[in-house]
């Protein structure tokens, strides 16, 4: 990290080794300027309450993610509660699908209110979604995880009121692509342990209109029934390209919302897949009016989303659709070893027949030279290899089966599982296949095999593949209730709003 320490030298000593001299709220924030122990390095965006700067730490180099307060919202205590709930609300769910914040730093009058948080390398799905058609195994790759990060605030008494498709971030962990983080809940709600909601007067339309719950359109009490509906909101636009209501007035959008069904969801998707009828049927259970007709719980919404079918790309277009680093690459060894085993015995039967036709040539040639015609010597006859060309022989040759793998061919099977690491085990007779990412080699058989993908910590998965070709298997898995209930007890407290100068200790990236 010697670029990184030459950095953090310059900049101290260009600053006299002090942090004294950072910018007051009265001077406007941009790229260069020193925040606390971090150097503002790129301005990323703006959201209704604060901006968001790529920084680095000054002495340790690390890079984060700094949300400022608005200079007008730094004033206003308000917006500073609500700000420091945030950072304490995501500290409270601590989920992996929740953008994590180390710290929350107020400067006290005059000074900076901002937010520490991991810098997060990627796209957020609206963008996406304007790009291009996702596939059925993509959507519920995404979808699961929603569920699964959503869910988890749930259990703790959090309502996000604000889900939409620019608060959910696609980046890549591990290796695992498409890895969801949800964004942004400054506008969250608490509900208390009789299930009334806090924080905020009923009246209030608080959150993105074309997301909004009919309940929540309307200014009346939400709970986590209308993150369902939210849910469904998205997983409508995941599958026809954009959401059910639309309108150029924020009026007309109201009562589209609070009195119109949603429209019907196409028989296909944009990338030309056909739509399940049982996703079709749980979005719109969803996107149900009234709360009591929508799945009570996101554990309800995943059960139905792992146990849709997904059909694995078999056909060569559908591989040649995949990206290159998706399709499978190992080469198959069974056929061509059977090409060369029937090599090696046409060549060696050659040479024996023409072993077998030089003795007995050689034999009518001394016969003839003794005067006995149409006889041949009987000991040439027992030299030669006869027993290699007999009828009798030959025909029980052709007769001999052919190697399994000529008649059944070997197909590749590719499973993947999010996250990876999960054991693949065949239901039928309970054999592990391997680990997650799989590329294994099975024979070919017309039947659809039933696999089980397990991992500790989360719900196993049951899913049939056929295997007449080539397949590709995506596995999502959603977390245990039992695991989320133990992590509850090992549960962060979110940092304590710290005013004026800073303990290195305490520091995010110290830790």
């Amino acid at each position: 990290m010697g670029n990184d320490d030459l950095f953090a030298q310059t900049l101290l000593s260009g600053r006299g080794g002090s942090m004294s001299g950072e910018p007051r709220m009265g001077v406007e924030l941009r790229e260069g300027s020193v925040l606390g122990s971090y150097q503002l390095e790129t301005y990323l965006g703006e959201g209704s309450m604060g901006r968001v700067f790529q920084a680095r730490h000054a002495r340790l180099g690390r890079q984060v993610a700094l949300k400022v307060l608005k200079p007008e919202h730094a004033r206003d205590g308000g917006f500073v509660q609500r700000f420091f709930q945030e950072a304490r609300t995501v500290n409270q769910i601590n989920h992996e699908h929740i953008v994590e914040i180390f710290d929350f730093v107020d400067e006290g009058e005059g000074g900076h209110v901002y937010c520490v948080m991991e810098l997060l390398r990627g796209h957020g799905l609206g963008a996406l979604l304007k790009q291009e058609p996702l596939s059925l195994a993509r959507i519920q790759r995404i979808a699961v995880q929603v569920c699964a990060a959503l869910g988890a605030a749930h259990h703790v008494g959090v309502v996000h009121r604000d889900i939409k498709p620019d608060n959910l971030f696609l980046t890549q962990r591990a290796g695992q692509p498409d890895f969801v983080k949800v964004l942004d809940f400054g506008v969250a709600k608490h509900l208390s342990s009789e299930g009334a909601p806090t924080g905020t007067l009923d009246g209030t339309i608080i959150g993105t209109p074309a997301y909004m719950s009919p309940e929540q359109a309307a200014g009346l009490s939400v709970d986590a029934r209308s993150d369902i509906y939210a849910v469904g909101n998205i997983f409508y636009e995941m599958l026809c390209g954009h959401p059910p209501f639309q309108a150029e007035a924020f009026g007309q959008l109201v009562v589209q919302i609070i009195t119109q069904p949603p429209p019907p969801l196409p028989s296909h998707l944009p990338s030309g897949e056909p739509l399940p009828p049982q996703l079709a049927d749980l979005v719109m259970r969803c996107l149900a009016k009234e709360p009591e007709a929508r799945p009570q719980t996101l554990a309800e919404v995943t059960t139905g989303l792992l146990l849709m079918p997904v059909q694995a790309p078999s056909s060569p277009e559908a591989v040649a659709a995949l990206e290159a680093s998706e399709r499978p690459t190992r080469r198959m060894a069974a056929i061509a070893g059977a090409t060369r085993r029937r090599a090696v015995m046409a060549a060696g039967g050659g040479v024996l027949a023409l072993l077998t036709g030089a003795l007995l040539w050689t034999g009518m040639r001394s016969t003839n030279s003794k005067g006995s015609v149409g006889s041949v010597d009987e000991s040439l006859l027992a030299r030669a290899p006869v027993s290699v060309v007999a009828p009798q022989r030959e025909a029980e040759a052709r007769a001999e089966p052919l190697p399994l793998e000529l008649v059944h061919p070997a197909v590749r099977l590719t499973v993947h599982s999010f996250p990876e690491g999960a054991q693949v085990v065949r239901s039928d007779t309970g054999e592990v296949l391997g680990i997650t990412p799989l590329v294994r080699e099975l024979p070919r058989r017309e039947v659809p095999l039933t696999l089980k993908v397990e991992l500790a910590g989360y719900v196993s998965s049951e899913r049939s593949v056929r295997l007449d070709a080539h397949a590709e298997l995506e596995v999502p898995l959603a977390k245990s209730l039992t695991a989320k209930t133990s992590a509850k007890k090992g549960t962060r407290n979110a940092p304590a709003p710290r005013r004026g100068t800073r303990a290195a200790s305490a520091d995010p990236a110290s830790r």
